[in-house]
């Protein structure tokens, strides 16, 4: 089993209020939800009014597609030109011939 993560910082410049930003948050995670086949969701600075913080992972049982459906998302996110993102980060969990 494969399991990738990543994180995406976002600003959202001009925005005044929660509802603004909750409003370009929530048409982020759903377009990237209808899109790719990953978990997704706000996981910091909830209260914070121009910047998020998305969490996001997917699991699989090969480490390429994992690592490749986490490298689209982040394209994908950026492309939106729905906040700027100011950083990204991924990460891989790589787990062989365990039972739980």
């Amino acid at each position: 089993m494969v399991i990738g993560y990543g994180m995406i910082d976002l600003f959202m410049e001009g925005v005044g209020s929660l509802k603004g930003k909750r409003r370009i948050v929530l048409k982020i995670l759903d377009r990237t939800r209808n899109k790719f086949p990953v978990s997704i969701t706000e996981v910091d600075m909830q209260d914070l009014w121009q910047r998020a913080r998305i969490g996001y992972c997917v699991v699989g049982t090969n480490q390429e597609i994992v690592q490749r459906t986490l490298h689209q998302v982040c394209d994908y996110v950026e492309s939106l030109h729905l906040a700027q993102v100011t950083q990204m980060e991924t990460g891989i969990v790589i787990e062989k011939g365990q039972r739980f």
